[in-house]
Formats: structure tokens, C-alpha cells, sequence
């Protein structure tokens, strides 16, 4: 009789703690840890003067990068091209 009486006050008290909301958390704040979009590999068709287009896969910043150095570059010959055809040379 005791251990009925035992298990019953057992089932009512674990039922009494299921009621009861639990206790507010300190929220803490919410990180991403997926990648940036600055670090997600770009893939692309590069003509390296083959006749087969070769598949380059870089981040999208190596892209840019790899874009501006370009655009330096050509800024820089198309000076030095119009320094020497205003030197009297043939263009």
C-alpha cells in the first residue's frame, strides 16, 4: 500500500513540475557562423588561350581583386600608349 501511495505522490509531484513554465533565459545574442558573401567561391569560364575555356573557382573578393588589378593595368598601358604617340612616335 505504501509504494502505491509512494508512486501516486511521485506522478503528482512530476506532474505539478510539468505545469509550471520554465524559468526565463538570459537571451543571448545570435551569431551566424555560415560564410560571407565575400568568401563564397565564384566559379567561372577563363580562356587561357587554349581552345578549352578553363573552370576557375575563386572567392568572390579574389574576383574583384583580380578585376581592379586588371583595370589598373590597362589604365596604365593606355597612359604610357598616349605619353608616346604625343611624342611624335608612330601610334
Amino acid at each position: 500500500m505504501r509504494i502505491v501511495q509512494f508512486i501516486i505522490a511521485a506522478a503528482a509531484s512530476s506532474a505539478a513540475m510539468a505545469q509550471q513554465p520554465p524559468a526565463p533565459a538570459a537571451q543571448q545574442p545570435i551569431t551566424v557562423t555560415g560564410q560571407a558573401d565575400e568568401d563564397k567561391p565564384v566559379c567561372k569560364l577563363v580562356e587561357t588561350g587554349s581552345l578549352i575555356a578553363r573552370k576557375v573557382c575563386l572567392p568572390k573578393s579574389e574576383w574583384a581583386r583580380a578585376e581592379h588589378n586588371t583595370d589598373d593595368s590597362m589604365k596604365t598601358m593606355r597612359d604610357w600608349q598616349r605619353v608616346r604617340c604625343n611624342m611624335g612616335t608612330t601610334c
